[in-house]
């Protein structure tokens, strides 16, 4: 069903019988309205100064030696203006397309396999309280990446970077010495709490800070040493019980990482003081209050602390420690970060560069905030991402029961569908490198722009599937039997979104954009929706239109899941 290549490898193939210059990419756009064509090229206009023609008369001669062609799926081909347009023929087209939609159903879209390790590493917010709406923006945008990379034949590793070793996960064992844990609450939070209490306590009495220090380089030396004393006990303590609370936030979110890695390893392993030799070796670094990289080669003025005149380390130099190890085991490395990131990203970057290493690929993402205003961790203002699911959750089951869509007993469970559908697609709609507000109006509008209207479309695939068998309509036709009647606008432009999906998923994979997907599955359910509002279905008495459209219907419902699916959300399949 690779339509699109077809026309453009005839196009090419054309053009050169008439002109040996390289035109490059042919780039086919799609027509507003059906009546000029599925597909349309310019090309004319761009051969207009080699041949020094007018594009009309080049369109209509490449227009001709198209039409002897045979392309398949195209009926016609007309030269308008100097434009090209291609009309399919959609009773084959449909034929085809939708049957391979139906024979290949969960599998439709999948890609052959890569041969290619990716590891993925997002979300790795620091173990010291839950995760908060920007953190759900990094994890969203990260799994539902690694869904499609996944589908489309990478074989795909997650990583969560655990920052065990910074100041505030000090923090955290400084004050669990001092303050009594919650243990009725969810374990980050309680963390949270702690951590909270901690920073109040050394800001009222700031000699403390001593004690920070302390502990940070008892822990340092017990992991150079390879000892298992009481500091790394407290710290192992401490982050576990944090990621307890973590994984069941992003287990909500239907979200989970197959490694988590230990920013301690690289030192008790000994590859931190490795880089550090090795970039001494490069003769870049400079000692002045501290040692320092410099990265003025690549155009970085900035230069990179890489380590303590006591010979502690920092978060940098284990980092580019992780990344050594992290890109000599895949074939391409893609970290999920904030924006505030860049320059970081950019020095460990370089260091690898000096190092002889591959370097990842970085997804950057802006700032998310509610209408109520920023967070910080610190302070402990901040919106956790559960509190966001749980309103999330309030809101859906207000819709549901609004709605009288669901029996008691499964309006809990519609309900969770819904509410992770809303938070995890309004957030990953957005090209990351836009600011965002999450706003509930949107997230959760059953109408216009939300999840709920993707939902919703499958939920009604589901009824008029249901009622179809019902009614005994439940004939198991070919689909080379059917679509022999002149199909509607609607229907025909439903049928070329459904068969875009392979394309779409590719295209969102390898621009490592899942919003270009979460787009497409808007416009499938805005596409059905025309459809429905304009193609009778269970009422049509011409049984060859009757059973095609039911077919173009499980199309759709297929789709659908898919789609969703690799976007980490679920059909309730009843709203």
């Amino acid at each position: 069903m690779e339509v699109e290549n077809t026309i453009k490898d005839a196009i090419y193939r054309k053009i050169q019988e008439i002109c040996e210059e390289d035109v490059g990419d042919i780039q086919l756009d799609e027509p507003p309205s059906l009546e000029l064509g599925d597909y349309s090229t310019n090309v004319s206009f761009r051969l207009a100064r080699v041949l020094r023609k007018p594009p009309k008369v080049i369109a209509e001669e490449l227009g001709e030696r198209l039409k002897s062609e045979s392309i398949p799926y195209v009926s016609d081909v007309r030269a308008v203006n100097g434009y090209i347009n291609f009309f399919l023929d959609y009773k084959e087209y449909s034929k085809d397309g939708i049957g391979k939609i139906l024979r290949e159903r969960e599998n439709f879209g999948r890609g052959k396999k890569k041969d290619k390790k990716v590891i993925l590493e997002h979300t790795s917010a620091n173990p010291n309280g839950p995760l908060h709406i920007g953190h759900g923006r990094n994890a969203i945008i990260g799994d539902s990446l690694r869904r499609i990379l996944e589908f489309i034949g990478y074989d795909v590793e997650t990583h969560y970077y655990v920052n065990d070793m910074g100041r505030q996960e000090a923090v955290v064992v400084f004050g669990l010495e001092r303050f009594e844990i919650d243990k009725s609450k969810k374990p980050d939070h309680a963390i949270g709490e702690i951590y909270v209490k901690a920073n109040r306590l050394l800001e009222e009495d700031p000699q403390l800070e001593d004690e920070i220090g302390r502990i940070m380089r008892e822990y340092e030396g017990s992991l150079e040493n390879k000892e298992d004393s009481p500091v790394v006990e407290r710290f192992q303590w401490a982050v576990n019980y944090a990621l307890e609370g973590i994984r069941e936030t992003l287990d909500n979110l239907n979200i989970k990482h197959d490694v988590f890695v230990w920013e301690s390893e690289y030192v008790r392993n000994g590859m931190v003081k490795e880089v550090i030799k090795r970039l001494m070796e490069t003769g870049k670094v400079v000692k002045e209050d501290v040692y320092k990289l410099d990265l003025s080669e690549f155009g970085i003025e900035k230069k990179l602390v890489l380590m303590r005149l006591d010979g502690t380390t920092l978060y940098s130099t284990r980092d580019i420690a992780y990344h050594l190890d992290k890109m000599s085991n895949c074939d391409i490395g893609i970290n999920v970060l904030g924006a505030d990131h860049k320059l970081t990203a950019e020095m460990v970057n370089a260091s690898l560069k000096l190092l002889n290493s591959k370097t990842p690929k970085v997804i950057f993402y802006e700032f998310i905030s509610l209408p109520e205003g920023s967070m910080s961790t610190r302070r402990g203002r901040f919106v956790s991402l559960d509190e966001l699911l749980e309103e999330a959750e309030r809101r859906a089951i207000g819709e549901v029961k609004k709605r009288g869509i669901a029996r008691d007993e499964e309006i809990k469970d519609i309900s969770h569908k819904i509410a992770v559908g809303a938070v995890r697609y309004n957030i990953v709609r957005v090209s990351p490198e836009k600011p965002m507000v999450f706003k509930w109006e949107e997230a959760l509008d059953f109408e216009k722009v939300g999840c709920p209207v993707i939902q919703y479309a499958h939920a009604r695939c589901c009824r008029i599937l249901e009622h179809a068998k019902e009614i005994g309509k439940v004939e198991d036709k070919d689909p080379k039997e059917l679509f022999n009647y002149e199909m509607k606008d609607q229907e025909k432009i439903l049928i070329k979104a459904l068969l875009k999906f392979p394309k779409i998923l590719e295209m969102s994979g390898e621009s490592l954009k899942p919003q270009t997907l979460a787009h497409y599955m808007l416009e499938v359910a805005q596409r059905f929706n025309s459809f429905y509002g304009n193609c009778p279905i269970l009422k049509e008495e011409n049984e060859d239109i009757l059973y095609s459209r039911l077919k173009v219907v499980e199309s759709t419902k297929i789709v659908i899941e898919n789609g969703l699916r690799l976007l980490g959300i679920e059909c309730p399949g009843k709203m």
